[in-house]
C-alpha cells in the first residue's frame, strides 16, 4: 500500500508540471469549454459560477498568472524569428510564450473545476458519509455474529479507494478531459470502498 501511495504521489506531483509542456493553449482551452458548458447544462446558475469563478482565480490563483507571464516575458524570443524565415527557430522561440499561456489555463481549469465541487458539495460528501456508516455498521454486524473480516476484500477496497480519490484529485488540478457526469459515480464508488474496506479491516 505505501508503495502504490508514493507513486500516486509522484503521479499528482510530475502529471500538473508536465501538462503545461504537452498540451497545447488551444487543447486545453477546448477541455475547458467543456467543462463550462457541462456545468451550465448540469447546474445552472451560469451568473453565480463566472462570480464565483472569478472571484476564485483572483484570489487564489493571479499568483500563478503572474509567474508564468514573468517567465514568458524573460523567455520569449518569437518576437525575433517571426519574420526571419527560420520556422525552426520560431517554433523553439513560442515554447515559453506557449507553455505560459497553458499554465495560466490549467490554473483557470482548476478555479473552474473547485467551483463545480463546491456546487455539488453535500451531494458528493453525503454518499461518502453513508458509506462511512454501512462500513461501521457491517463490521459492528460481523463482530455480533463471529463472521470474521476478509483481509483480501479489505486489501482490494483500500487499493481502490486510493486510485479513486488519486483520481479525482488530478482531475482537479489538470487539465484531464473527464466528463462531469462521472465525478457524482467516482463520488459513489469511492463510497462503496470505503463501506467494504471498514467491514473487512483485518483485526490484528
Amino acid at each position: 500500500m505505501g508503495k502504490h501511495f508514493l507513486i500516486w504521489l509522484m503521479i499528482l506531483f510530475f502529471t500538473p508540471l508536465a501538462l503545461p509542456t504537452i498540451l497545447s493553449p488551444k487543447t486545453i482551452s477546448g477541455y475547458i469549454r467543456q467543462d463550462y458548458n457541462g456545468a451550465i447544462t448540469i447546474l445552472g446558475g451560469k451568473e453565480q459560477i463566472n462570480l464565483d469563478l472569478i472571484a476564485l482565480y483572483k484570489k487564489n490563483l493571479t499568483a500563478v498568472a503572474a509567474f508564468a507571464n514573468e517567465f514568458r516575458d524573460r523567455h520569449d524570443d518569437s518576437n525575433k524569428f517571426r519574420n526571419s524565415g527560420d520556422h525552426i527557430g520560431e517554433a523553439i522561440a513560442d515554447i515559453p510564450g506557449d507553455w505560459a499561456a497553458s499554465v495560466k489555463l490549467q490554473a483557470y481549469s482548476t478555479a473552474l473545476r473547485v467551483v463545480i465541487l463546491t456546487k455539488w458539495g453535500i451531494w458528493l460528501v453525503l454518499p461518502m458519509v453513508m458509506g462511512l456508516l454501512v462500513g461501521v455498521l457491517e463490521r459492528r454486524l460481523k463482530l455480533d455474529t463471529f463472521s470474521p473480516p476478509i483481509p483480501p476484500i479489505y486489501n482490494t477496497s483500500a487499493h481502490m479507494l486510493l486510485a479513486m480519490s488519486c483520481m479525482l484529485l488530478l482531475w482537479l488540478i489538470c487539465p484531464i478531459p473527464i466528463p462531469l457526469s462521472i465525478i457524482p459515480t467516482i463520488a459513489v464508488l469511492i463510497s462503496i470502498f470505503i463501506s467494504l474496506a471498514i467491514a473487512n479491516y483485518p483485526n490484528y
